[in-house]
């Protein structure tokens, strides 16, 4: 009796110990997170949420240019998922005129489907200042934006 009740024990311990370990946060990268080859976006609409301002992007060299710093990234889901306010840059990406992913980015920091998710290794401050400026300076304010 005592062995049915180590082993029942060994069994619950080894289910509860395979559950836990199968919810920790995994890494992946970036295009497997958002779903969509980087490769097929032909054109990419930003939006800058600090500043209001949108710009359509379909210049492939700054496509490129956008979309290569996140291929050697990765990205692990964040421990904390409590609501944060909606800074930064919303990143839609297009192949022939239809949108085929979305995801927001800032400072270290990328989101997708409201989950918050840590960039690996981060980028520094000034990859993503130098596309905040590159939207205020050749976008247009969003419709209801506020000069």
């Amino acid at each position: 009796m005592v062995t049915i009740k180590r082993l029942c024990v060994l069994v619950l311990g080894a289910f509860l110990l395979f559950g836990l370990t199968s919810c920790t946060p995994r890494e992946t990268t970036v295009e497997k997170l958002v779903g969509v080859n980087f490769d097929e976006v032909d054109a990419i609409s930003f939006f800058n949420g600090d500043s209001g301002k949108e710009y359509l992007c379909s210049d492939p060299e700054q496509i490129r240019g956008f979309l290569d710093q996140f291929k050697e990234v990765k990205v692990c889901l964040q421990d904390d998922q409590s609501p944060r306010a909606g800074e930064g840059i919303n990143v839609q990406l297009y192949h022939d005129s239809k949108m085929i992913g979305e995801f927001n980015y800032s400072e270290g920091m990328l989101v997708q489907d409201r989950r918050y998710y840590t960039i690996t290794p981060e980028f520094s401050p000034d990859d993503y200042r130098k596309w905040c400026d590159k939207i205020n300076e050749l976008g247009r304010l969003a419709p209801g934006g506020i000069e």
